[in-house]
């Protein structure tokens, strides 16, 4: 059985969701709009219904997918996934990487979508085979991610 991953980058107009193989290849897709009415409280169940249609969709099975990993704006608790505020969501002191975990069932790693961005450019972007990366953002706002001996630097 394919082991799949699950990406999310949320931003202040749209949620971007993929699903890759282990090896970083899109197997699919797709986006939902960033539903911002009374803080954000329903971006969460959105993304978490969007991933069950469209693994029904697929005829893919729950068991197959490895887990979440998310980029949100806004600075965030590495540890928790917690996000201190997310200002073009609405999101404050918001649980993210839990919510996730409890919406989906899937484990979730999570980080500001900058980090995430950086990251990605590592893996299998501009920045593959480089240990030390800097990815400047820009969408509806604007962010950076550095890495430095393979590591993100936080903060």
């Amino acid at each position: 059985m394919e082991k799949i991953l699950v990406g999310l980058d949320i931003g202040g107009t749209t949620v971007k969701i993929g699903f890759l193989d282990m090896d970083g290849e899109f197997i699919c897709k797709w986006e939902i709009p960033t539903d911002k009415t009374d803080g954000g409280i329903n971006v969460v169940d959105d993304i978490a219904k969007a991933i069950d249609d469209k693994i029904s969709e697929l005829g893919l099975a729950k068991e197959q997918f490895v887990g979440i990993g998310v980029g949100a704006p806004g600075p965030f608790e590495s540890e928790t996934g917690l996000i201190y505020t997310a200002v073009n969501i609405g999101w404050e002191n918001y649980p993210l990487k839990a919510l996730l975990e409890e919406k989906t069932g899937l484990p979730t790693v999570a980080d500001n979508d900058a980090n995430v961005a950086a990251v990605g450019e590592m893996w299998k972007g501009a920045g593959n085979g480089a240990k030390d990366v800097v990815c400047v953002t820009l969408g509806t706002g604007v962010g950076g991610g550095i890495i430095t001996n393979g590591k993100v630097v936080q903060g």
